[in-house]
């Protein structure tokens, strides 16, 4: 019994650090807008906008440093400051109301093109989605992130069908702030609905790409599982990996990724069966082909025994 609540106690501390490290407070930014109250004195609540050089202006104390600060540690450093002219004064909230910093632009075909603010900036696929989908004739292999880096342009092109394709998500860059997307037309005007745009928004749809004999949009019926969706699609083709099965689920802000073994669930029983939701996309990534090099031991070493068995009998027997 001891040593059950060790385990536990050990696993409740590693996962507290884990989710410590996922966690990273907001740090304000330049040109965010700011809500300052304090409680004890709101005659001196103020909405400010941080400066170019990081900087905010508040009555009493004048300029005080504010980009590259958390809420908290500018709190603090509020109430220290003015607590010198008003004793009375121990609290300060500071609510970030327009994160100004985290920005990104996006053009193109994308159907609500534009900037976009964020507290976090999420991935490329979620971006893509919070801008309302790319449009019908939109070219996902050629999506280009435009960067300022060192007073220079730099240009990352982005193959997201392929990131989608292989189920590859993690695969895909990350954003930072002042990116520029651009989404360029197919050459060919092929109609793209691997993300969602307003066409499918809250209809009850799922959409299912990759190893499938019949990809692209399918209806939604009530409670159906993951399984029962990939025979709606036609099944897997025989270059399928289903030990790598991605389901993208959609939320209000972000999009969250499970991974599905098809191969354990139905030897097994695990993991737990899922019911899909409107608007999850499922990924079934291609196989990686084999080359013959990779298959070499196959051809050799079979061979090899064979040789090898031959010898022994040749030589008891001569």
């Amino acid at each position: 019994m001891k040593t059950y609540k060790k385990i536990v106690v050990i696993m409740l501390a590693c996962w507290a650090l884990s989710f410590a490290q996922d966690y990273q407070p907001y740090k304000i930014g330049v040109s965010d807008r700011l809500s300052i109250s304090f409680w004890q004195e709101p005659d001196l609540d103020t909405e400010v906008r941080v400066n170019e050089n990081g900087i905010i202006t508040l009555p009493i104390i004048g300029d005080i440093k504010a980009a590259g600060l958390t809420t908290n540690q500018l709190s603090k450093s509020i109430v220290e400051q003015v607590s010198f002219y008003n004793p009375r004064i121990s609290q300060a909230t500071v609510v970030v109301t327009e994160y100004n910093s985290q920005t990104v632009v996006l053009s193109g075909e994308i159907n609500e093109p534009g900037e976009y603010h964020f507290e976090r900036i999420p991935n490329l696929l979620d971006v893509i989605r919070q801008a309302g989908g790319a449009t019908s004739s939109a070219d996902l292999s050629r999506v280009t992130i435009i960067r300022q880096e060192d007073n220079k342009a730099k240009i990352i092109e982005v193959d997201v069908l392929d990131h989608l394709r292989k189920g590859d998500l993690a695969g895909l860059p990350q954003l930072k702030a002042k990116d520029m997307i651009n989404i360029p037309v197919s050459p060919y005007g092929g109609i793209t609905e691997l993300l969602v745009g307003p066409t499918f928004k809250g209809r009850n749809v799922y959409f299912i790409y990759g190893a499938v004999n019949d990809p692209g949009v399918k209806n939604l019926s009530e409670n159906l599982e993951l399984v029962d969706a990939i025979a709606a699609a036609g099944g897997i083709t025989e270059l399928s990996d289903t030990k790598n099965i991605s389901i993208v689920m959609k939320d209000v802000k972000y999009s969250s990724v499970l991974s599905f073994n098809l191969d354990e669930y139905i030897k097994k029983g695990q993991p737990a069966r899922y019911k899909l939701h409107p608007e999850d996309t499922i990924i079934i990534p291609f196989r990686r082909e084999r080359t013959f090099w990779s298959r070499l031991p196959e051809y050799i070493i079979p061979g090899l025994v064979t040789s090898i068995a031959t010898a022994i009998i040749i030589r008891r027997y001569y």
